[in-house]
């Protein structure tokens, strides 16, 4: 099995869209390259910065461009993906373990927020008489097991 080609323009024109959109956007609208690493590659053969989070960001700031859920769910499978990329090209220490980690939980957490899975639960309970009456019922059959166990011990 060989290796794909691409042409310079190919080339130029993912670059060009992953500046926009970011690598992992630009891979999954154009088909190609099969790897981040390759489209990496291409950015540091040529001296272009790699896009980041914070350049996208400023950059729909600036156009007053909001991201939409889809948008969202993407960059965060994008997260995902390259946290796995790293955990299988290279060896890290507990701290970039603990790092990636982080990053992953916090993905799947926007994940989830987004479809409407929350892993977070806040919930607020009020006491109605209801809840009232079946304390006081229970304290009851609390004290009355109390007097029994203290008369079957003064009876031993």
């Amino acid at each position: 099995m060989g290796y794909s080609t691409f042409t310079e323009e190919q080339i130029e024109s993912f670059i060009e869209i992953a500046q926009e959109m970011g690598i992992g956007p630009a891979i999954r609208n154009l088909g190609y390259p099969k790897s981040y690493h390759t489209a990496k590659k291409w950015f540091e053969q040529r001296n272009v910065d790699l896009p980041t989070m914070d350049t996208l960001a400023k950059m729909a700031v600036d156009l007053r461009v909001f991201y939409s859920d889809k948008e969202k769910l993407i960059a965060a499978q994008t997260v995902l993906d390259r946290c796995v990329e790293t955990l299988m090209e290279s060896t890290l220490d507990p701290d970039e373990l603990n790092k990636l980690a982080n990053a992953v939980h916090k993905a799947i957490q926007t994940i989830n927020l987004i479809e409407g899975k929350s892993t977070a639960i806040n919930e607020q309970r009020n006491k109605d008489n209801t809840d009232l009456a079946i304390i006081d019922l229970l304290n009851e059959a609390k004290a009355r097991n109390e007097k029994t166990k203290e008369t079957m011990d003064s009876n031993v």
